[in-house]
């Protein structure tokens, strides 16, 4: 048609855009203690922080494009106020599993500063994961076809969804669901009001557009590279294929909103 023109999307992709509007980095550093080497999660594992060094690890931002349901989470998770604890209503419980289930399976858009400056291919966590490995081995995202079997790295994958609805139903982050509860009344400067008989607050636990955020660490893999015997006797550096590997410690954080 007339007055329309086609947009060149091809070369360099430094920075991929949000869809939520949140800033990633500021999200980050507001739950994590950072000092000139060090980076301190304020996410217990084990009741322990996790301290890392801030020179081999790299943070990346996924947004989940599967909604979940406002209305599932709100039947699932109460607030009780006389206790001042989140209570799981587990007749609701299965719906969530659902809906995590989907969600991680589902495509996920990356956003932030690229590990390649070419376009990614887009998928879920394990294809964002093989394409970052594949970049930092072999110089190029797309030799992830080559990896992306790895049995150790599929199972770690794999089980991230079913780590993240038992980390739900711990008491510590229920309680994290209450202080922020908490917090948002506050904010709102409005009374806490009780249904009729004293128990449950009428309020919801998450409103309309809530993001909720989970980080995941993903340490380097223990990747050993061989040669033919014939190469190996030719190379002066015994080490030259492990000093080539540049992988590092990642954390993956996604984003889920609620609607």
């Amino acid at each position: 048609m007339e007055g329309i023109t086609g947009i060149n999307v091809s070369g360099p992709v430094k920075n991929y855009g949000r869809i939520f509007k949140i800033n990633y980095d500021e999200v980050f550093d507001e739950h994590s203690n950072t000092s000139k080497d060090k980076l301190t999660l304020n996410v217990n594992i084990n009741d322990k922080n996790v301290v890392l060094n801030k020179k081999d690890l790299d943070v990346y931002h996924l947004e989940c494009l599967e909604i979940l349901s406002l209305e599932n989470w709100n039947k699932c998770f109460s607030v009780n106020t006389n206790r001042e604890i989140v209570e799981i209503r587990y007749p609701y419980f299965g719906e969530i599993c659902c809906d995590i289930q989907k969600a991680f399976k589902g495509n996920l858009n990356f956003t932030g500063e690229n590990f390649t400056n070419t376009s990614l291919i887009p998928g879920d966590l394990e294809t964002y994961y093989f394409q970052y490995m594949a970049q930092q081995l072999f110089g190029s995202h797309l030799a992830f076809y080559g990896i992306q079997n790895l049995p150790e790295i599929k199972e770690k994958i794999s089980s991230i969804p079913r780590d993240f609805i038992s980390l739900l139903q711990k008491p510590n982050f229920l309680r994290l669901f209450y202080n922020i509860f908490r917090k948002n009344q506050e904010n709102e400067n409005s009374n806490i009001d009780e249904e009729e008989d004293g128990f449950f607050d009428t309020k919801k636990l998450f409103k309309k557009g809530d993001v909720i955020e989970f980080s995941i660490l993903l340490r380097k893999p223990n990747l050993e590279l061989t040669c033919s015997e014939s190469l190996e006797k030719k190379m002066e550096n015994k080490n030259y294929f492990k000093d080539k590997i540049k992988l590092k410690n990642s954390i993956w954080n996604i984003y889920f909103i609620l609607l």
